[in-house]
């Protein structure tokens, strides 16, 4: 009998981690100071924005259609725990959120989407000129871009990938990550609808997937969500994910694992979350042998959201490229609803 091939999330985890032991730990070890976040409510953790931002624009390129501009502003973001927040100054090009803003021919007067990105995905012109461009293209509506902490422009100078930073046995940091993640991005909603009242959604892949499926439940603005190959359940995906060995490694020299991150997030009402966008404006998007995100908690996470439209994909997490042609498609129906309901007055998810 042959043997099986390496599962390609499993192939991935291994390079990743590959990468990780070519120096030394970049993991403070920061556990104990997980106390500061205790007792504090939802709102006090993941708050609103207290303003709208003021937004720098620059042109980057008009081709095939498309106006493809730099969007900027200085983040909100104060961290809670006090000697992360000493820490954090020293990560001045975080201090600023980026986003690309794709405009398409054909989109006035049509929804727009925020989008975000994979855990440790660089910004390449590459992805620009054909995802970005083919989501706003195919789409024919607004792509707003938000790099999240760590990645693209806010690397810190240091950092030997994109995102290095954002998970990482300093759980402080990554708690801190994952609270200004959420930040920037109702902070960019404020702006789009400071610039006119178009309906946005939301949506991401991988760990834009786990964010955008936290913005469902946390910010009311959204008007339709589209969380792909993700679950929000971040102990779990600490737990599975292959590319986060080593990150359990330091972990398990701090003697924290899992389920003690698990137990925090239980402890704050992460857990209790539901979806603050009707059931029939949210699409989720999953892979049926994901070692990233397990199915079965992708299929929690539906049941629990009241059961909102899902698609599978038969393929590995990593396999999920192949079918993004159909994913755009479906994205595209969704949108085209909410269009429609939108110019006809109250409709869908209106009391």
């Amino acid at each position: 009998m042959c043997p099986l091939p390496p599962h390609p999330d499993e192939v991935i985890g291994v390079v990743a981690n590959a990468a990780h032991r070519l120096a030394p730990p970049r993991g403070e070890n920061t556990v104990a100071d997980l106390a500061a976040y205790a007792g504090r409510t939802l709102d006090e953790l993941f708050p609103a924005p207290a303003r709208v931002p003021v937004v720098l624009v620059k042109r980057r390129w008009r081709a095939f259609g498309v106006e493809s501009d730099l969007a900027w502003f200085p983040s909100e973001h104060r961290p809670l725990e006090p000697r992360f927040a000493s820490r954090y100054r020293a990560y001045r090009r975080n201090h600023t959120v980026w986003t690309r803003w794709m405009r398409p021919v054909g989109a006035e007067g049509r929804p727009r989407l925020v989008y975000l990105h994979g855990f440790m995905q660089p910004e390449t012109p590459l992805e620009e000129v054909t995802l970005l461009t083919l989501l706003a293209t195919q789409l024919r509506v607004e792509v707003v871009q938000v790099q999240p902490p760590y990645h693209g422009r806010r690397k810190p100078r240091g950092s030997r990938f994109d995102g290095e930073l954002f998970l990482t046995a300093d759980v402080v940091r990554s708690i801190e990550a994952l609270r200004q993640s959420i930040l920037d991005v109702r902070s960019v909603l404020s702006w789009l609808l400071e610039i006119d009242d178009r309906p946005v959604g939301v949506a991401g892949l991988s760990l834009g997937g786990a964010l955008a499926a936290a913005l469902t439940c946390l910010e009311p603005r959204f008007e339709f969500s589209v969380p792909a190959i993700a679950h929000m359940d971040v102990a779990a995906t600490l737990a599975d994910a292959p590319v986060l060995e080593s990150v359990r490694r330091e972990l398990r020299e701090f003697d924290f694992a899992p389920a003690d991150l698990a137990r925090f997030f239980h402890g704050v009402g992460w857990s209790e979350l539901r979806p603050r966008i009707p059931a029939e404006r949210i699409l989720l998007l999953a892979a049926s042998d994901d070692h990233f995100f397990r199915p079965e908690l992708v299929e929690k996470m539906w049941r629990q959201w009241g059961e909102p439209p899902i698609h599978w994909y038969p393929c590995s997490h990593m396999g999920f490229l192949p079918y993004l042609p159909d994913a755009i498609r479906r994205i595209g129906a969704l949108v085209d609803a909410v269009d429609r309901e939108t110019r006809s007055g109250p409709g869908l998810g209106s009391s």
